[in-house]
């Protein structure tokens, strides 16, 4: 299981990838799941949830939008903002 994390603002999904990668993730940027048009359409999609979680409660991520957990054909939303 994969996860992607969406974010509005193009600078937040690179600090969050950079904070990720630090932290000993592995991480990507990808394109984020069209909803609404609305945000930079990046998101970061990595697959330790748990690392990610961790990164969040520790950092300022105002603009995170979306959480989804993708299994390889569909998106399900884990959180919006």
């Amino acid at each position: 299981m994969e996860y992607i994390f969406s974010f509005s603002s193009r600078n937040s999904a690179f600090r969050f990838l950079d904070a990720v990668t630090e932290m000993g993730g592995v991480a990507k940027v990808v394109n984020a799941p069209i909803k609404n048009g609305a945000g930079c359409g990046l998101a970061v999609k990595c697959s330790d949830y748990k690392l990610c979680q961790d990164v969040l409660a520790f950092g300022s991520y105002a603009n995170l939008r979306d959480i989804y957990a993708y299994d390889g054909n569909t998106y399900k939303m884990l959180y919006s903002a």
